[in-house]
Formats: structure tokens, C-alpha cells, sequence
């Protein structure tokens, strides 16, 4: 009887761990967009997307993993409406990796972005954020602002290039032109456990980082933000600019750890600007920041 049941058993423990990790989803092959693939899919599944060029305005509604299986260099989104988000978030648990996204460039609020991490329905719902959302290695440029977190709790931004996101509105308003805006929201005054690591922020209008209170001070306990590469932040016009640097933080408490990231100055008006600027937050802890005047005078520059 063991030769059989043992056997049985661990026939089944593979088909229900096979059904734990989703299907795999390919574009083109299997749908011809990726928003397509989204609407067909289920929680917990794959879509596999093949090099090309998407345009789309992709909403992810689902706890799905969306992967450029070549990489960001050959696999673009591109916004097919050049008013509106070109990827939105709106679930906890998605992964989007290896894409370039761009397009979002025509005048409008800035509550747009190449992708949004954007809670605003399931908060509404659940009076909960929604959580564990990753992107990871990819470029995006060419936007009113890149990256964009509201109503979202530990969301990873890892190993990408946020670049060239620029002021399209022709305004002085630098919280809509940021390689990353982190916007508090008064339905929940919290955006707890961000971590930025490991990217490269490059030559945007507004601020590299920028953490945009509503109306009080908004907790960020457990945000990390650890080696990231600074370059030419806050180079847009307007009057803003002495406290467009890259990193911005206004009004905050709970604790905000800085460390590891490199700073290369931006000049304006004739004066270095760079690093690190907080407003009334106290509990920021910012160390082994190294600067130019640290690295050398021979840092080779990134370019778009």
C-alpha cells in the first residue's frame, strides 16, 4: 500500500503547488496586448511579453507578474493617450520588470505618471492601502513624472534608469515633473515601508525624489532609500528651484533612512545643488551620502 499512497500524495502536493504559482500568459502569442493579457488573466499568474513596442495604456488590476523577458533595451509601453498614466497599478502584489515606459507628455493634473502604484480604489473600499507592488529594471523617461505612490504600503523600486521626466506642463510646479513622487493622501495619512534602491535618477525636471505632503504631516515609517545614483536633478525653470535637489521630504515623521546613494552636483545660477533637503521631518536619518567633492573630479556623466 505505501508504494501507492506515497506516490499518490505527492501527486497531489505538485498539482496544487503547481496551481499556487498561476499560468503563464504570453504576448503576442497568446493575447496581442498586454492589456489583453491582464483582462484574461487570474491572480497569481505570469504574462511573459516578447520585444517590441506596446501602445497601450496598460491598467493592472490583478496580483500579477508582467515581465519584458528581453529587457527594458527591447521592450517598450508607450502611452496610447499621452494624457494618461501609461502603467497603473491598482492591486497589491504585481511585479513589472523590464520595460521602457514613457509617453505620458500632454498637459494635464498631476495625477499621472509613467507608472502609478496608485491604492485610491481599494483604500476607498477597504479603508486599507494596497501593498507589495515591485518595479524593477526599467527605464522610464519621457514623462510628466515616472514614478508616482499614493495609498500604497512597501512598494520596491529596484534596479531601474527614471530619467528625462520633464516639465510638459510649462508650469513652476516641480511635485509634477519628479523622477519619483510619493504623495500623501488624507483618506490615509501613511505610505509606510518604501524602499528605492539601486537606481539610477537622471536629468529630471523636478525633484530625483520627492516626498509630497497633503495638508499635515504624514507618516513614513520604515522607508528606505539606499544606494541610488543622483545626476542633474531639478534642471527644469522655475522658481522652485533651490529646493528642487534629489531627494525631497516634506513634513514627515517616522523614520526615513538615507545611505549608500551618490550625489552629483547640478548647477544653478552658479551655485552646486544636490543632495538631500527636508522640511520638518524629524526623524530622517541621512548617512554615508557620499557627494562630488568625495568621489572626485572624474565621475563619468550618464547619459540619456
Amino acid at each position: 500500500m505505501k508504494r501507492i499512497v506515497v506516490p499518490a500524495l505527492v501527486c497531489v502536493l505538485a498539482l496544487a503547488a503547481g496551481a499556487c504559482f498561476g499560468a503563464t500568459i504570453t504576448v503576442p502569442g497568446d493575447y496581442a496586448t498586454i492589456g489583453a493579457a491582464v483582462a484574461a488573466a487570474s491572480d497569481g499568474d505570469v504574462i511573459n511579453v516578447s520585444p517590441g513596442t506596446y501602445t497601450e495604456n496598460v491598467v493592472v488590476d490583478k496580483a500579477v507578474t508582467i515581465r519584458g523577458v528581453q529587457g527594458a533595451d527591447v521592450t517598450t509601453v508607450a502611452a496610447a493617450s499621452s494624457s494618461e498614466t501609461v502603467v497603473s497599478i491598482k492591486s497589491s502584489d504585481v511585479t513589472i520588470s523590464g520595460f521602457t515606459i514613457s509617453g505620458l507628455t500632454s498637459p494635464d493634473w498631476y495625477w499621472r505618471a509613467g507608472v502609478f502604484i496608485h491604492g485610491f480604489d481599494y483604500a476607498e473600499a477597504n479603508n486599507a492601502c494596497i501593498s507589495d507592488v515591485t518595479v524593477s529594471k526599467c527605464i522610464i523617461e519621457n514623462n510628466q513624472t515616472g514614478v508616482m505612490i499614493s495609498l500604497a504600503e512597501n512598494s520596491m523600486i529596484v534596479n531601474n534608469t527614471i530619467r528625462s521626466n520633464e516639465d510638459y506642463l510649462d508650469s513652476d510646479d516641480c511635485c509634477r515633473t519628479s523622477g519619483i513622487t510619493l504623495c500623501q493622501c488624507p483618506l490615509l495619512p501613511s505610505t509606510l515601508g518604501t524602499q528605492i534602491v539601486n537606481n539610477g535618477i537622471y536629468q529630471n525636471d523636478g525633484n530625483g525624489i520627492l516626498f509630497m505632503p497633503g495638508a499635515s504631516s504624514w507618516d513614513l515609517t520604515g522607508t528606505k532609500i539606499f544606494g541610488n545614483n543622483f545626476y542633474q536633478n531639478g534642471n527644469g525653470d522655475g522658481d522652485w528651484l533651490p529646493w528642487a535637489c534629489d531627494i525631497t521630504v516634506w513634513y514627515a515623521v517616522g523614520r526615513i533612512k538615507v545611505a549608500g546613494n551618490k550625489f552629483l552636483e547640478r548647477i544653478v545660477e552658479g551655485s552646486p545643488k544636490h543632495g538631500f533637503w527636508a522640511y520638518d521631518a524629524p526623524d530622517a536619518k541621512v548617512v554615508g551620502n557620499p557627494e562630488r567633492e568625495t568621489l572626485g573630479p572624474n565621475i563619468p556623466m550618464p547619459t540619456p
